[in-house]
């Protein structure tokens, strides 16, 4: 799992809508956003980039 930090969420829509569109990645198999940490972990084969575009 690949650990990312995300800043600007504030609330639990935030962080859902964060979650959705990184799932959406092709090559993302899971993805948990964490409000209260600001952070984010991401399995799969995506690439880091793809992800934080995603973001």
């Amino acid at each position: 799992m690949t650990r990312f930090d995300v800043t600007g969420m504030s609330c639990a829509a935030c962080s859902a809508r964060v979650e959705k569109a990184v799932c959406a990645v092709p090559g993302v198999t899971g993805c948990a956003v964490s409000l209260l940490t600001n952070s984010m972990g991401v399995e799969g084969t995506a690439s880091t980039q793809a992800v934080i575009d995603a973001v």
